[in-house]
């Protein structure tokens, strides 16, 4: 006789069509075991479905409830989840477009827009985070030598994300929510800074390529004498964002 643990592996494999049905010992009556542990293969397909529709809407929005199903099921069935909870359930979901020749060429910016919504669910999952300690506010700038200048390094916020994609996702984003999507054009590069306010909401800003590389230097924690003139041209846009928390000077 098998032991649970055994069940149970036998079981999991089932739902995923993967192993014998007949090691899991479901009692057959008028409905065979393969019959019975469907229902089950069914429910946990659809539930599992439900938990990936609710992460990416976006994504549902665009290909439709049909085509989604399909991209679900795919992923449900080859990337199962490996915990109890399923509320972290769904990365890598932009690989399953790849097995689906006909929605990649329909709808080559999909894989961004799938990445773009998980960066956002994992972000207001995420435990806010303290901003770094040891800093000068940047109202303290002004009391800075100009020959520390060179010195200094910005921190960014600590709940933020940087974001950067070969279509422009978030304006589509922006379009579908104000339901302006004539004469759009997303097939050229966008960058953005994804912050998290609050505990919850989500702040999206889409900044310029400069501003982008200015900012991944200052997440990491450049000196302005490490970083290309040109870009720190472009920092008054950055200060504008509101994401610096403060400044350091280097070696203190």
């Amino acid at each position: 006789m098998s032991s649970l643990a055994e069940i149970q592996q036998a079981f999991g494999d089932a739902l995923r069509y993967r192993g014998d049905d007949s090691l899991c010992q479901v009692v057959s009556d008028h409905f065979s075991d393969s019959q019975r542990l469907q229902i089950y293969r069914n429910n946990y397909v659809i539930g599992v479905s439900d938990v990936l529709a609710a992460t990416y809407p976006l994504v549902q929005a665009l290909v439709g409830e049909e085509c989604f199903a399909q991209l679900a099921r795919h992923h449900v069935l080859s990337t199962p989840p490996q915990s109890g909870d399923i509320t972290e359930y769904g990365e890598g979901f932009d690989e399953v477009v790849k097995h689906f020749p006909a929605v990649v060429e329909a709808a080559p910016y999909l894989t961004n827009m799938i990445q773009y919504e998980w960066h956002k669910d994992a972000l207001m999952r995420a435990e806010s985070k303290p901003a770094t300690t040891g800093q000068y506010p940047l109202a303290a700038l002004s009391a800075i030598p100009e020959h520390q200048h060179a010195e200094l390094v910005f921190h960014l916020l600590p709940n933020i994300v940087l974001l950067n994609f070969d279509y422009q996702v978030l304006t589509l984003e922006q379009a579908i929510i104000n339901n302006q999507l004539d004469g759009l054009n997303i097939a050229q590069p966008e960058f953005a800074v994804l912050q998290k306010i609050n505990n919850h909401t989500l702040e999206p800003h889409i900044v310029t390529s400069e501003v982008f590389q200015l900012l991944q230097a200052f997440q990491a924690q450049q000196m302005l004498a490490d970083i290309d003139p040109t870009l720190l041209a472009h920092l008054n846009d950055v200060l504008a964002l509101n994401i610096i928390s403060g400044f350091s000077i280097s070696g203190k």
